[in-house]
This record gives structure tokens, C-alpha cells and sequence, in this order.
């Protein structure tokens, strides 16, 4: 049968331990035929093929990010870019233009400032951003971690004061002196801003969200794990199916408190749309030393961290959610969290492979155990990066840092391991996740090759969804999903891979020109 798309002449990196590499590609209708040479593929083609001839570029099987808020990172788009700003009064500048196209009493939303790059080298305060807008309420948004800083007018709109209640999760900057906020507020905390941020309406949201879903596809992704936050993006996922407008295949996880609203997102082809998952959260994050640990923070002898749900009460969400056929996808970073997360695992018989998310503070009795569970661990590479520079995981864990996100080691004892981006509160780029995991500063033992680290996003990331048996992998009889890159990731100097270009996109057979 001859095919309807071949490649030929590229740099082919499979992801099949079986047949790392080859040179071409047949495709028939939406399913790969054949992998191999320029010869063996040249007895599919035919006077209706329609031939790639690629030059050595490298042809990906379909990246695949395990992580992503769609809706939230399509308001986003929406939003004040301030990734230029290189100091404060840089900020300020960009606030003052927004502001003369927004009337007064209207929110200026920004995100993307980091004071790794202000000349000042430090965060932004109330005082800085109230001399920029005096007549706006302003919440800007950090460019990794999930961290806002807001001027006077966003706080009397949120009611938020000094002697507001810090949420579970949650931290509120004040000034060590005088007990002032500073404007600044941390993980949980940021939603006593946001809670007072009017929503957009829902026809700006569609089109924020088509907006993103472009600019996802445009950075070599075809497919996604959609992590839903809220029940209004329900409908918008529904919507943007059968309008045609969800351009890559969506895995859908939804809290576990919304699995009964989930069950109307039907598709004909769950390879194209499904929920497939249930998000439970076991404890905190660890800049805001809510993680649950076994023993105290280093630097906070009396605090070990937060459990959020109860070794029962874990029990029966995971339950919960196998009742529906779904996957449980367990938030736990803190050695606590995961050893309670494991527990549960062991005593609960399934046929769904469970997901650990972050799984960040381990040590080699868990990672035991962990070996013996059909478990993927879910990580998001830039996160690993922020834990120690937004703030010092070696101050805080002392020792046991050594042991956060050892990726390297988790892939050496045959763990599978799998990555997304956390896209909006980390950027998207899953070639940046890819450099960032090469070029690991803290602890540079647990580097990953650049093979090893596109596997995250490919095979392993199907795996991670139970969907390795149809992508994940250029293999015959999978799903003819490629990512076309202008150069191979292992080539390049290891701070270029972020910059290498997306050529093309291949989804279900179709080609897609992205450059």
C-alpha cells in the first residue's frame, strides 16, 4: 500500500530502544507504516505521496506536555508582558503605558518581572507599583514560582490587610520592622488578590484559550495533559471540540471534585479528547514550607510541613477516582506526603497506573518502594530550577536537598519519569525543560542527557497516561504525531537547545508549518 506522507533524508530520533534511529518515514492516513532507510521507505511512494525530503533535520515523536493549565495560560496571553523590564522604574515605565488605555478602577494584569533581573535585585513593593498606577488595582505576576506582588488599590479591593489570615499553603510578605505588607504574596496566598479580579467574559476567555492552544502547537507540542482548575473551563473545552479548535490530542484532569461535571466531555476518539485523570492534592509546596516532611525544615526546627488529606481520607479519593476509571494524579512533594501517597498505592489494587506529582524530597527507602509500583513521577523541569534559585532548597532541607528531584537516579533504578511545563506559572517551552534538564546547576550528578530528557516529553510522558502503546515513539502502527525540529538537541551547545526552531508539526499524518 503505498504512502500517503514519507520523509526521507532526516535525522530520525525515534524513542524505540529497538531502533534509536533512522533516516525515513512512511505514513498511511494517520498511522505510521514504516521506519527506515531512504531505500526501504522509496517502495511506498508513489505518484500520490506526498514526499518531505527534510535535509537532516531531526524528526521527534510528538511532544507531549504532562502539565498545562490551558484556559489560565490563555488569560495570560491576555495579560501585561513584563518579561522585558530590567529594573524596577523598567517596570514602572510598562505599567504607566498600560495605564493610559485603561480606565480608571480597571485591573492592570501583568506577569513575567523577575528580580533575578532587575538591577536592584530585589522584588517589586506596594510603594513601587502605587507610584506607577495611584488609581488602578495592579497584580503582577512573578515569571516562575507561583508568586504576585500588588500596589494599595489591589489590596482594598481584595480586603486584605496586615491582619489578614495567611491561607493553608500560603505566604504573606511583610516588612521584618514594622509589619506592613510589602505587596507581595506567595503559592495559596496569591488567591485573596485574584479572588477579586473580575473574569473575563466568557467569550474573551474562547478566544484567549484558541490564542494559547496556537501557541502550544507552535512550540512542537501535540498533545497535552490539561489540568483543569475551575468548572467554568468545562464548557470551554467542550467548545473548542466541537468547533475543530483543540489543534493537538487532550487528556483532560480534572479535581476529583468535578468528575461527575467531566463525564459530559464526550468524544468520539478518546485519542483526541478524554478525561482521563483525577487531581488530588496530598500536601503543600515547599517554598512556602507547607510540603509535608518527615522531619522539621532545617531552617524552621518546629514546622514539618502540612498534610492535607488524611492516609484514609487519601484512600478514599483514590478510590473515588478508580470508581470513575480514571487515573489518580497525586500531588505529594514532601517525603511525608509520598511515603502516606505510597501507602495507599500498596494497599489499593488497579489496573490504572497511578501518577505522582513533583514526588520532589525523596530518599533511597521510598525510591525502593517506589520501583515496585506501576507509578510514573511527574515533574516539570523549570519548577526544579526555581526551588533553588527563587529560594535555597539547601537551606531549607539541609541534606536531604541533595535527594530533591534526583531525576537521574529515579531513570537509572528504571522509574519512569515524565514532564510538563506547569505552563502559565513556568514557561511553556518544552525545549527550554529539555536544556534545563541537561543543564542542571543544583546537584549537577542528576543531569540527564538530551536523549534521556526528550524521552520526559515523549515516550515516557505516554507511558504516563497509559497511552504508550499508540505514541510516544516514531514505531510502526502508532499514531503519526512528529515534531520536526531545525536541529538535534544532542548537537547543540546545551544552552542553545531553548533556541533550536519547531519546523513542523505532523498531527495524525497532517503536516503543519510552524516556521
Amino acid at each position: 500500500m503505498s504512502a500517503t506522507l514519507a520523509i526521507i533524508n532526516a535525522n530520525v530520533k525515534t524513542m524505540n530502544p529497538k531502533q534509536p534511529t533512522a533516516q525515513a518515514i512512511a505514513i498511511i492516513k494517520n498511522k505510521i507504516a514504516k521506519v527506515g532507510t531512504n531505500r526501504e521507505i522509496k517502495r511506498f511512494i508513489d505518484e500520490k505521496t506526498v514526499v518531505l525530503n527534510f535535509e537532516g533535520k531531526t524528526v521527534l515523536p510528538g511532544l507531549i506536555d504532562t502539565h498545562i493549565h490551558i484556559a489560565d495560560y490563555g488569560r495570560c496571553l491576555m495579560w501585561l508582558d513584563l518579561t522585558p523590564a530590567k529594573s524596577i522604574a523598567d517596570l514602572q515605565e510598562l505599567i504607566k503605558e498600560k495605564v493610559k488605555e485603561t480606565l480608571p478602577g480597571k485591573w492592570v494584569i501583568g506577569q513575567g518581572w523577575s528580580e533575578t533581573r532587575f538591577k536592584e535585585a530585589r522584588m517589586p513593593t506596594t510603594e513601587d507599583l502605587d507610584a506607577a498606577a495611584p488609581d488602578n488595582p495592579v497584580i503582577l505576576y512573578r515569571e516562575a514560582a507561583m508568586l504576585c506582588a500588588v500596589n494599595t488599590k489591589a489590596l482594598q479591593a481584595a480586603g486584605v490587610t496586615d491582619q489578614t489570615a495567611v491561607p493553608q499553603g500560603g505566604v504573606i510578605d511583610k516588612d521584618p520592622q514594622t509589619g506592613k505588607l510589602t505587596g507581595v504574596f506567595r503559592d495559596t496566598a496569591t488567591t485573596l488578590i485574584w479572588q477579586a479580579v473580575p473574569e473575563p467574559t466568557e467569550g474573551d476567555l474562547l478566544n484567549a484559550t484558541v490564542f494559547a492552544c496556537q501557541k502550544i502547537l507552535h512550540a512542537g507540542i501535540t498533545s497535552v495533559v490539561w489540568l483543569v482548575i475551575s468548572e467554568s473551563e468545562l464548557p470551554i473545552i467542550k467548545k473548542l471540540h466541537a468547533w475543530g479548535q483543540l489543534p493537538f490530542r487532550v487528556n483532560v484532569v480534572v479535581p476529583e471534585a468535578l468528575l461527575e461535571k467531566a463525564a459530559e466531555l464526550k468524544s468520539g476518539d478518546e485519542t483526541v479528547l478524554r478525561v482521563g485523570g483525577a487531581f488530588i492534592v496530598a500536601d503543600g509546596y515547599l517554598d512556602s514550607k507547607e510540603a509535608a516532611l518527615q522531619k522539621p525544615y532545617s531552617d524552621a526546627p518546629a514546622n514539618c510541613g502540612k498534610m492535607l488529606l488524611t492516609e484514609s481520607e487519601l484512600a478514599a479519593s483514590v478510590k473515588r477516582s478508580l470508581s470513575f476509571g480514571v487515573q489518580p494524579v497525586i500531588h505529594a512533594m514532601g517525603d511525608k506526603a509520598i511515603d502516606t501517597t505510597l501507602k495507599v498505592i500498596e494497599q489499593t489494587p488497579s489496573k490504572v497506573r497511578f501518577r505522582i506529582e513533583q514526588a520532589a524530597v525523596l530518599n533511597r527507602a521510598l525510591i525502593e518502594r517506589l520501583k515496585k509500583q506501576d507509578i510514573t513521577v511527574s515533574i516539570q523541569p523549570k519548577v526544579i530550577s526555581t526551588e533553588f534559585t527563587v529560594w535555597s532548597a539547601d537551606q531549607r532541607l539541609g541534606d536531604r536537598a541533595k535527594c530533591l528531584h534526583p531525576l537521574k537516579t529515579l531513570m537509572d533504578e528504571g522509574i519512569v519519569v515524565a514532564a510538563g511545563s506547569d505552563c502559565p506559572m513556568e514557561p511553556l517551552s518544552p525545549l527550554l525543560g529539555i536544556q534545563e534538564l541537561v543543564q542542571r546547576e543544583s546537584y549537577p550528578q542528576q543531569r540527564l542527557s538530551a536523549d534521556e530528557a526528550i524521552r520526559l516529553y515523549t515516550l515516557n510522558a505516554a507511558y504516563c497516561s497509559g497511552e504508550e502503546g499508540i505514541k510516544g515513539s516514531i514505531e510502526e502502527g502508532k499514531l503519526a504525531d512528529l515534531t520536526v525540529l531545525a536541529e538535534d538537541p544532542s548537537s547543540v551547545t546545551p544552552s542553545r537547545i531553548r533556541d533550536i526552531v519547531v519546523d513542523f508539526v505532523i498531527l495524525n499524518g497532517r503536516v503543519v508549518v510552524i516556521t
